[in-house]
């Protein structure tokens, strides 16, 4: 009997296949995703925001004249008849009535308004702002003469056109009170020698002598061509350096100082701090900063 051969596929060849399918069907797969894949680009959204810039000049000024107004008085029937005729063109009829009363002809004082400042402006909403100023009033009563100030808030609003209108009585208010500040109290860099603050010292007091009258080409020996150069064209006289104190920075020296001029126009005379970086370049010593 003849035998039927039986073909045989050996496990060599059997990984072959698998691995050749495998890898067709990778590129295949890449092919594909080729021309089907949808670009993803990271979006930078910038956003701007705008400042809206408001000009309250005319409030200001709006304020101030009513002050000058609401605040001066006389006690005369003719004077307070002229103050009455003036308020009306900053309040209205309620106002105007509301106010009626704030000045007697028989009042025993006057008052001159001398001063009038504008310390704050709040925009409350569209068209309306919120404003706090002071008036410095000379009282006159008698032989008695005494200068106040008072604090105010007032409101205003206005129209597209800058038209405006008192909105409010006066309100008392507080003024912003002085910032207590102490200065640092300076201490010279030991690292710096003697002989170093010595050459400063002579450099900037030649300095300081010619800055108030010296020219841009005068000037550019002693400040760096980095800068713009500005002339001062004032005849002030250099009277010396009254304090000086010295600051090592990596290449340069820091000098804090304050000196000392006559103005010979007002006769006054004006102490003005510096802050300047100094650099030594061949040999002689020049003001990088501060100027």
């Amino acid at each position: 009997m003849k035998k039927t051969k039986v073909k045989s596929i050996g496990l060599r060849k059997v990984t072959t296949i698998t691995l050749w399918t495998l890898l067709i069907s990778s590129v295949l797969f890449g092919v594909y995703k080729n021309f089907t894949a949808i670009d993803q680009h990271t979006i930078h959204e910038e956003k701007v925001i705008e400042t809206k810039l408001t000009d309250t000049h005319f409030v200001s000024s709006y304020i101030e004249e009513f002050a000058r107004v609401y605040f001066a008085w006389e006690p005369t029937k003719e004077h307070l008849e002229q103050r009455t005729e003036k308020i009306k063109k900053y309040m209205n009829e309620d106002l105007q009535s509301l106010n009626s009363g704030m000045i007697r002809s028989d009042i025993p004082t006057q008052s001159i308004v001398q001063n009038v400042s504008i310390w704050n402006i709040e925009e409350m909403k569209s068209n309306e702002y919120k404003i706090l100023f002071s008036v410095v009033q000379q009282v006159i009563e008698g032989e008695s003469n005494q200068q106040i100030e008072s604090a105010y808030y007032i409101r205003v609003k206005t129209d597209n056109e800058k038209n405006v209108v008192i909105a409010s009585n006066p309100q008392m208010a507080s003024l912003y009170n002085k910032l207590e500040q102490k200065n640092e109290v300076n201490q010279d860099d030991m690292e710096i020698s003697q002989n170093t603050k010595d050459e400063i010292k002579i450099f900037l007091e030649t300095f300081f002598n010619v800055y108030p009258t010296a020219k841009k080409t005068e000037l550019a020996y002693y400040i760096s061509s980095d800068k713009e150069i500005r002339e001062i064209q004032k005849g002030y006289i250099f009277s010396g350096i009254k304090s000086i104190h010295f600051f090592k920075l990596e290449e340069s020296v820091k000098v804090k100082l304050i000196t000392e001029y006559l103005d010979p126009e007002t006769k006054a005379i004006f102490s003005f701090d510096y802050e300047l970086t100094l650099d030594k370049m061949d040999g002689n010593w020049i003001i990088k900063a501060g100027i």
